[in-house]
């Protein structure tokens, strides 16, 4: 049977799923499907589907590392934006496959696979903006309490939060031009936040129990 131990050296491998997992995803969205694509895809809709799936239940894994690790609990802010994280990340796992579901189903549906997958994809950019206060928040504290994290990911996810937050905010209002969100997208969501992620799994495998 496997230790605490031995269980906690495996998010730092779970940590690079995620990050060639959300690489997969853009690589897919952005390449292969397109900006203009609109709708579910019956192609590459149940890949993406599929791929945002395992995120999320990884994702959550890794939080509970970052739980016990981090010791969480013992900050306030850090622990409330964990448990809002916690559960929306949950949420986004359980809509994630929902297009799917309703495109395959051997029953009549109330609502056309486009619909769901605007309702499963509705509540992302404030996923999005609670990674971004999740990741400031988790630099902050490890600065504060024990500098787990190495220099470069304190960086990397200080720079994630600073470009995830504002962004994520004036999105809101429809203030950011779509060309430079889309910029931004890529720099935070493709490029830094697979980076971080990676990082937190180093300072997880690294974890002496």
């Amino acid at each position: 049977m496997e230790t605490f131990k031995d269980e906690i050296k495996n998010l730092k491998a779970i940590t690079r799923v995620i990050a060639v997992c959300v690489l997969a995803n853009f690589v897919i969205l952005a390449l292969l499907l397109g900006p203009d694509s609109v709708g579910f895809d019956p192609t590459y809709g149940p890949i993406t589907s599929i791929l945002n799936f395992v995120i999320a239940f990884l994702t959550t894994g890794v939080l509970l590392g970052i739980y016990v690790v981090f010791d969480v609990k013992q900050t306030f802010d850090l622990s409330h934006m964990h448990n809002i994280l916690f559960v929306s990340v949950t949420v986004q796992m359980l809509f994630s496959l929902g297009a799917v579901f309703n495109y395959y189903s051997v029953f009549d549906t109330v609502l056309d696979t486009d619909t769901v997958g605007a309702i499963s994809g509705s509540f992302t950019n404030t996923i999005f903006f609670l990674y971004g206060m999740y990741a400031y928040l988790l630099v902050r504290t490890d600065k504060r309490r024990g500098n787990l994290l190495s220099k470069r990911t304190q960086t990397v996810g200080t720079i994630f939060a600073a470009i995830i937050i504002p962004v994520q905010a004036l999105t809101l209002f429809g203030i950011i031009p779509a060309a430079a969100f889309a910029g931004l997208f890529v720099l935070g969501g493709v490029i830094l936040y697979p980076l971080f992620i990676i990082g937190v799994g180093d300072a997880l495998g690294t974890h002496e129990v």
